[in-house]
């Protein structure tokens, strides 16, 4: 739990006070860049705009990827601001549906399996959070987001 805690501060960002008055805005896209700043209605509508995307039997298997893995990354948000099983295993589901859909550049891949193995931990999936971050090193050795995740999980990557 208590490594559960730190990932969900190491996704959350803290909100300014002058955030807190701030009016907030709609969300009309799926593909959302700044998704540390969204308040929790506002992935909502995200998500909702991505679900569009995804059941679209028009959009192009790319494009349904692309769509996937920005879902998941708001679920990851939503898991930050609301720590439960549920959230974060849909953010996986979705992660991994993206990666099959489509093959990202490697810095957003390496992206989503930082994501994905937290939310690995998070759901008590440690094998499978330290295989991502072992992969990520084996193509990026000095990934000092992988070697934090291991050494938070206790393993090492051999390198």
């Amino acid at each position: 739990m208590k490594i559960a805690r730190t990932l969900g501060l190491l996704l959350a960002m803290t909100i300014s006070p002058t955030a807190l008055s701030q009016e907030v805005r709609k969300i009309n896209t799926c593909f959302e860049d700044a998704l540390a700043a969204l308040r929790l209605s506002q992935l909502e509508d995200g998500i909702a705009r991505c679900d569009e995307v995804i059941e679209n039997a028009t959009t192009a298997p790319q494009r349904r990827g692309e769509a996937y893995a920005q879902r998941g990354l708001m679920q990851a948000r939503r898991w930050a601001i609301m720590p439960t099983t549920t959230l974060a295993t849909q953010g996986i589901a979705d992660i991994t549906e993206a990666l099959k859909l489509h093959a990202p550049p490697s810095n957003r891949k390496h992206h989503l399996w930082l994501v994905r193995a937290q939310l690995y931990i998070a759901t008590g999936q440690t094998r499978r959070a330290s295989d991502h971050f072992t992969a990520i090193l084996r193509e990026d050795p000095g990934n000092r987001e992988a070697k934090s995740g291991l050494a938070r999980i206790g393993t090492s990557s051999g390198t």
